[in-house]
């Protein structure tokens, strides 16, 4: 599925990774620093990458890929970050793909849609060759993706939305690095948003007093989808010193929330965090008990739509996935500004 909403390639052997072993096969196998989901190996002539059970192995004289087709959002956001949007051929579910450049090729035919979320377009893939499709391990297209593999097409599963670590997402950028010989500029990019990153986090842990506390998202039918405890979103709000009021319930997915529990712990909120609203008269013509809360009431909500085009695709579910720098700043700024007097905020918007 292209885009994955509430509800990053390869460094060298001696920088930035975990840890790097010998293998019984006399591969050389890398783990990373952050990223839980994903790995790779190589020896003199193979690359193989392994995400999530899914293996994908590359003949080193086959690279750099040129001819790639995407089925995520994620998989723009690493090629646009190592300057190879050029590679991209097709994709799927153009809709929710925010890239004026990938749009704008689309309503020129540069780039072919393939698909959308329930199907692939096979006879359409087929005749265009592509070397590899970047796509995710969606059980809905999994019959797709066997019978392409069955002609001979490779697939790179990536599974980046599952990481939990802020930096974990942006490490793939390093496994793409390697398959599109960028291995320089991706190490280069990871270092400098990971600096980043740690010197936005060291100034909010320092100097930010502590007084905020935050909710987030908004009600889904009768149910509040929360992050967990250790989640993404949670590390995000608590590397900004957002105090989130969920922080310390535990699940292995989101926490499945009343109305009314919700509510009896963040009335008195100082913050709301990503509602999934346009403005705050929509969100409480939604659900007019929204605005009971204080953090409603004080105007303090705040949505990560500022960077959406007509079709409402947010860039915050690309370039977001490889910049959490950005994201951490939008916050700190959000939550202490007087941290950030001259930061203008990114991908967040204060809803009117």
């Amino acid at each position: 599925m292209i885009r994955k909403i509430v509800f990053a390639t390869i460094i060298t052997f001696t920088f930035s990774c975990k840890q790097s072993e010998k293998t019984t096969d006399n591969s050389q196998k890398t783990d990373f620093k952050y990223a839980k989901n994903i790995s790779f190996s190589e020896d003199e002539h193979t690359i193989t990458i392994e995400s999530n059970g899914n293996v994908t192995s590359f003949n080193k004289n086959e690279l750099p890929i040129t001819n790639v087709m995407v089925e995520t959002t994620a998989g723009i956001a690493y090629l646009n970050e190592l300057e190879a949007l050029s590679a991209i051929k097709g994709i799927v579910d153009p809709n929710y793909i925010y890239n004026p450049e990938i749009v704008s090729k689309i309503k020129n035919k540069e780039v072919l849609e393939i698909g959308n979320m329930n199907e692939l377009y096979l006879e359409l893939i087929l005749q265009q060759k592509p070397e590899l499709i970047i796509a995710s391990t969606n059980p809905i297209l999994a019959k797709y993706h066997q019978q392409l593999e069955q002609n001979g097409v490779k697939i790179l599963y990536i599974n980046e939305y599952l990481e939990h670590e802020p930096l974990g997402r942006l490490e793939y950028l390093k496994v793409f690095g390697k398959i599109l010989k960028k291995e320089e500029i991706a190490n280069q990019r990871f270092e400098s948003i990971e600096n980043k990153y740690d010197s936005i986090k060291t100034i909010i842990q320092t100097q930010g007093n502590g007084n905020v506390t935050t909710l987030m998202n908004t009600m889904f039918g009768d149910v509040w989808y929360l992050p967990a405890k250790n989640t993404l979103q949670e590390k995000l709000i608590n590397d900004a010193k957002g105090n989130y009021i969920f922080n310390k319930k535990q699940s292995d997915n989101a926490l499945n929330l009343s109305f009314e529990e919700v509510y009896a712990e963040a009335k008195n909120a100082t913050h709301w965090i990503n509602p999934s609203y346009n403005s705050l008269a929509q969100m409480k013509a939604s659900y007019p008990n929204y605005s009971w809360f204080e953090a409603y009431k004080n105007g303090n909500v705040y949505n990560s739509n500022k960077r959406s085009n007509a079709n409402g695709a947010q860039d915050y579910f690309e370039q977001g996935i490889i910049r959490p720098d950005i994201i951490l700043n939008d916050l700190g700024k959000i939550f202490y500004p007087e941290l950030f007097p001259n930061y203008e905020l990114y991908f967040y918007q204060q809803l009117k």
